[in-house]
């Protein structure tokens, strides 16, 4: 029986997922829950999921939320590759700290700054804008210690870090200020490129990003 996911193409959270399932080589079922629409309101996935949102993975019965520890059950589950997500606990504490600061720090500014536009089309903050480039300033600084987000190889913390960055790439932040994110951000998509990063990753910024520029005209 495949592991179930339920998603929105668009939605960074569920790109990560994507792809490291595609990087892996993990086969999901994937059932579309339009949220834009109410569809996670339908009873049936509101027993599933209580918190009702995306994405979330049903695997024979253990149901996961929460796009960062449905990255690190998938490796543990299915990976090959121990350097995705390591065993030795300080290197596994690294990638834990980096995806916390993406959900917690990076990932919530972008929430912050844009989905009152893409949701009710509100006038952007210059704010939020300042706390985002503030956290990508964060960012750049970590970047130093070694050469991908975690370690000195690619983990799931480069998975979830390359879609927030790429995502804030196509809403046209200017990235410049930060010259590490920027190589950093191309060797990603250079790890990703044979692991669907075109169609689920780059499609699906682009399409976000469209939304946002679409009520930022009304």
């Amino acid at each position: 029986m495949t592991p179930v996911l339920y998603y929105l193409p668009p939605s960074p959270p569920c790109r990560s997922v994507l792809l490291l399932a595609k990087l892996i080589g993990v086969e999901l079922e994937l059932k579309v829950l339009n949220v834009m629409e109410g569809e996670q309101l339908k009873p049936d996935f509101v027993e599933l999921n209580p918190q009702h949102c995306i994405p979330t993975l049903d695997d024979h019965g253990l149901v996961l939320w929460e796009s960062r520890a449905i990255l690190a059950y998938l490796v543990s589950a299915y990976g090959k590759d121990e350097n995705l997500y390591p065993k030795d606990f300080r290197s596994r504490a690294i990638v834990d700290q980096r995806l916390h600061f993406d959900l917690g720090t990076l990932y919530q500014r972008v929430v912050d700054y844009y989905f009152p536009t893409i949701q009710l089309g509100a006038h952007l903050d210059q704010t939020k804008k300042a706390k985002l480039a503030e956290a990508l300033g964060w960012f750049d600084a970590m970047l130093k210690q070694y050469q991908w987000s975690a370690a000195n190889h690619f983990t799931i913390a480069d998975v979830a870090l390359c879609v927030t960055v790429s995502q804030i790439e196509a809403f046209q932040f200017d990235l410049h200020p930060y010259p590490r994110v920027r190589a950093w951000l191309q060797k990603c998509k250079d790890e990703l490129q044979g692991h669907g990063y075109k169609e689920i990753n780059e499609t699906g910024a682009e399409t976000l990003a469209g939304l946002f520029r679409s009520k930022l005209k009304q």
